[in-house]
């Protein structure tokens, strides 16, 4: 077999179209047809097409991959999860990852450090609820529990939930005047619980907003 033409494809100049023999034979990149020094004229067999074929499906991959790592940092599953929906095969999803991985483009450690920063500024939260973000995003949790370990202090969580508590409370007096202390205590800390906050943290803020009131056993766990 025979490469007759080597042509830019209409809708995207940026690629070519091969033809062998007179017949198109496939689309290829700029990058795999520099790799395999493809040229007009050449002599080709079908193992050697075959190659450049899954060549090309890699070449595909990591664009596809690149461009969804273009709109926001990734988690190795998120990847993993896109480029099945576009029916790449599993090999070539498999080294699409391990390429952006040696390339530090995908690193969920990194990524579920900079989630948790990301979200205790815009949302703040506590651990459990952290955790469990993290983990529908396919972070392992021995990874998340590092990034927190790595990013979240005991006085910074105490600190975050006494302000979240405090604006609570002040929105709450504003739409329920009427509520007693003991029940706005109550609702304050199921808030709380519901923000991912660990019972002995939600104790720290409830002592300093409701310092008369009578502490209570409770089920709230980070």
């Amino acid at each position: 077999m025979r490469i007759t033409s080597i042509e830019p494809q209409q809708r995207n100049p940026t690629r070519r179209n091969l033809y062998v023999d007179g017949v198109f034979a496939l689309g290829i990149s700029p990058e795999t047809l520099l790799r395999f020094g493809l040229r007009k004229g050449d002599d080709v067999t079908q193992d050697i097409l075959d190659s450049v074929s899954k060549t090309e499906e890699l070449v595909n991959a990591k664009a596809a991959a690149l461009r969804y790592l273009g709109v926001r940092p990734r988690t190795e599953r998120e990847i993993r999860d896109k480029l099945r929906d576009k029916e790449f095969g599993d090999e070539e999803i498999a080294k699409t990852i391990r390429e952006l991985m040696a390339a530090g483009l995908v690193n969920d450690h990194d990524f579920a450090c900079m989630y948790i920063r990301d979200q205790m500024l815009k949302r703040p939260a506590g651990k459990m609820l952290l955790m469990k973000k993290l983990l529908l995003l396919g972070v392992e949790k021995s990874v998340i529990e590092q990034a927190i370990k790595e990013t979240l202090d005991v006085e910074g969580l105490e600190q975050t939930a006494l302000q979240l508590a405090r604006e609570f409370v002040r929105k709450a007096k504003a739409l329920r005047k009427s509520d007693s202390a003991y029940k706005l205590r109550n609702r304050t800390a199921s808030f709380l619980g519901r923000r991912g906050f660990a019972w002995d943290t939600i104790q720290s803020a409830l002592k300093t907003l409701f310092p008369s009131e009578p502490e209570q056993s409770n089920d709230h766990a980070e």
